[in-house]
């Protein structure tokens, strides 16, 4: 709907509107100070736009003879009170079939190496590759010859949407997608965002233009996946010694496992540490290497220093061996020597797990920690900044592990 307004230091009214459905917004002055000439002018335009919108809808020759104009000229950009633009020339079929999602995601990839780290990146890129195929997505990645040959062989990936324009994809498609696979709840939330990204990159961009404008983002239509149907897992002592079993004929992965339950570290934090980061053995200090913008650390709270528990404080230093205090190397290295990426080091994991048909994740790690911090009476704020995320977290998830003051001190005893 077109406005008018006036501004103060002006004697001319401007007006607002949005020329097409998802387009921005344009603002612009109508050349009068007339009220009523103003507000004809807005009427106009709002006309207009409608036949923008509608311009596609077929009507009988019997009501079209009714007109002795069969069909309004509709403008091709924003409308103006001086009267509406030419008549645009109807797109080609070449024009009209320009492979909106080829060129949607080329669009997303190259935003998503500019914002986001190293691993964030790969991540982006493997979501895409199971809604796409790797084929397609693996062929439009920006990133440089010698950056992709250090990622790890990639399994080809068949394309789950064979289509190859954005407005065939809906709402339905996405969660049929997601049914389909069975995700967490987690990991929908992460499509969820991806999804909505790539059709907000695409609108901005001008290569999307969407047939409903009340809902231009398919994506907004998703459930926002942030209620949880079952309680979170928590690991027993005698299981988190199976699950150390399971793992200990890697000693690479069976003392990530034990920072990541015994320090609460997430899978991408543990994976950061280089060997000085654990040269003071009582703390861990957690930092993002090679950091060009500091804004931008990769980590979900940046920077931070972690209570080394006197439980792994022996495991910490076996680990380390005769390095030198400065010694700057990875601690997790993949077989390129590079820092291991979390798929890589999730396979193995999973590989070791299931060989022993155990059933948990790296986020039930952190579940396990932070529930036995909160037992053994610590102060929340203290868990709060040791994780790296806030109380109210905590409180949500972890409220019900919480024990009276008293209770909590008698654990101690």
């Amino acid at each position: 709907m077109a406005s008018y307004y006036q501004r103060p230091e002006t004697k001319h009214y401007f007006v607002s509107f949005y020329p097409k459905p998802g387009s921005k917004i344009v603002r612009t002055s109508l050349g009068t100070d007339d009220p009523a000439l103003a507000e004809k002018a807005t009427q106009k335009i709002d006309l207009l736009c409608a036949l923008e919108r509608l311009a596609k809808v077929p009507l009988p020759d019997k009501v079209l003879g009714q007109f002795s104009i069969s069909r309004l000229p509709v403008p091709s950009g924003p409308a103006s009170a001086e009267g509406p633009a030419p008549t645009q020339t109807p797109p080609s079929a070449s024009e009209q079939s320009k492979n909106t999602i080829k060129l949607a995601i080329e669009a997303y990839l190259t935003r998503a190496m500019v914002d986001n780290v190293k691993h964030a990146q790969d991540d982006k890129v493997s979501r895409l590759r199971q809604f796409f195929g790797s084929e397609l997505v693996d062929s439009l990645d920006p990133r440089p010859v010698e950056t992709k040959m250090r990622i790890r062989k990639r399994k080809l990936v068949k394309p789950w949407f064979k289509g190859t324009e954005l407005d065939e994809i809906t709402s339905i498609h996405m969660l049929k997608f997601l049914m389909e696979k069975k995700y967490s709840q987690s990991m929908k939330r992460h499509y969820r965002e991806t999804f909505h990204q790539l059709y907000q990159i695409a609108l901005k961009s001008g290569i999307y233009k969407p047939v409903n404008p009340y809902n231009a983002n398919p994506a907004d239509d998703l459930p926002g996946f942030t209620k949880r149907e079952e309680p979170v897992t928590v690991l027993s002592r005698d299981q988190v010694d199976q699950q150390y079993l399971a793992v200990a004929r890697d000693p690479v992965i069976l003392f990530g496992v034990r920072l990541m339950i015994e320090a609460g570290l997430r899978l991408h934090e543990a994976l950061v540490l280089r060997r000085c980061d654990l040269a003071r053995t009582e703390k861990i200090r957690l930092i993002l290497p090679e950091i060009e913008n500091p804004a931008q650390t990769g980590l979900k709270t940046g920077e931070r220093t972690i209570t080394a528990r006197s439980v792994i404080q022996p495991y910490i230093k076996a680990f380390l061996g005769d390095s030198a205090p400065h010694d700057a190397t990875w601690c997790f290295q993949g077989s390129t020597g590079d820092r291991m990426s979390t798929d890589a080091f999730g396979e193995k994991l999973r590989k070791l797990n299931r060989a022993a048909g155990l059933p948990w994740t790296s986020q039930d790690y952190r579940h396990t920690y932070a529930t036995e911090r909160i037992a053994e009476g610590w102060n929340l704020k203290t868990i709060a900044q040791e994780m790296g995320t806030s109380v109210t977290m905590l409180m949500t998830y972890y409220a019900g592990y919480i024990a009276p003051p008293v209770q909590a001190s008698n654990s101690l005893l």
